[in-house]
This record gives C-alpha cells, structure tokens and sequence, in this order.
C-alpha cells in the first residue's frame, strides 16, 4: 500500500493581519529547493496569483537552474548571496513582495511548530526567531547543502 504523502508544513499570516517582517513561515521536510518549491509555489499561487520570481540564498540550498515551470507558469529562480538565509522572497502578480521565514528541515516537531507560528507574528530577525523557538541550534549546522 502506498504512503500517503505528508503536509505541507505552510502557516500564512491572514489578509489585513497587523504588520510583521515576514508574511507566513514555511518548514520544508529537505534541504532539496527543486523538490520542495513546486509544492509551496502551487499553494502560495491560490494566494498571490501567478508566481514570477523567487529570491534565495544559494548558500543554504546551493546554486539551482534560473528557471522552473510550476502550475504551466515559468518562475524565474534568482540566488542572492546577500540574501537571508532563512528566507524566501516571492514576487507575483500582486504588487507586494511576499517573504517566507524557512525553518531548517531538521528542526524537531515542537521548534518547528512555533517558528511557523511566529512567523506570522515577530519582527526579529530569522535567526533570532528560529534561536528564541529553539529551531536553529543543531538544525543550523546540517543546514548547508
């Protein structure tokens, strides 16, 4: 019998919630950016419309194709060494710039479920975030591609 497939680990702050630095939190299950962006892409898309761009940090997923085709539409992937390590920038169609804090996919069940909720709701820094819900130390280190 086949497994069936988990969750998307995905908590988006809802429309008109108070400012904060980030717009959801994203847990991805490996450090794979090719496997796993399709998925959050595919569900961010309900959302935000056509997906355009996504910024990254080649340093933590390491360097991919500048191109990926999600849901028919071309997505332009664009690797910022600069770039948060525990963030995403998504562009669409929507005129904003929609930011994703990325919890380590080593983070264990309790630190990642409250870096997905703070998410929503903190102004720090991703490291001070994933450090205050205890997902950043051990998870910080295998987090390297």
């Amino acid at each position: 019998m086949p497994s069936q497939p988990k969750s998307l680990r995905l908590n988006i702050k809802p429309l008109g919630a108070s400012y904060s630095r980030y717009n959801g939190g994203w847990w991805p299950r490996s450090r794979n950016l090719a496997v796993e962006l399709p998925v959050v892409l595919h569900v961010l898309a309900a959302r935000l419309g056509v997906i355009r761009r996504v910024g990254y940090n080649p340093g933590t997923w390491g360097w991919m194709s500048r191109l990926m085709t999600v849901d028919g539409y071309v997505v332009q992937l664009a690797g910022f060494p600069s770039l948060d390590a525990y963030s995403l920038r998504i562009t669409s169609t929507s005129p904003d710039v929609f930011c994703l804090l990325v919890v380590p996919p080593d983070a264990d069940e309790f630190a990642g479920d409250a870096a997905l909720t703070a998410a929503t709701v903190q102004n720090g820094h991703s490291r001070d975030v994933l450090a205050a819900c205890g997902a950043l130390p051990g998870a910080a280190a295998a987090w390297r591609p």
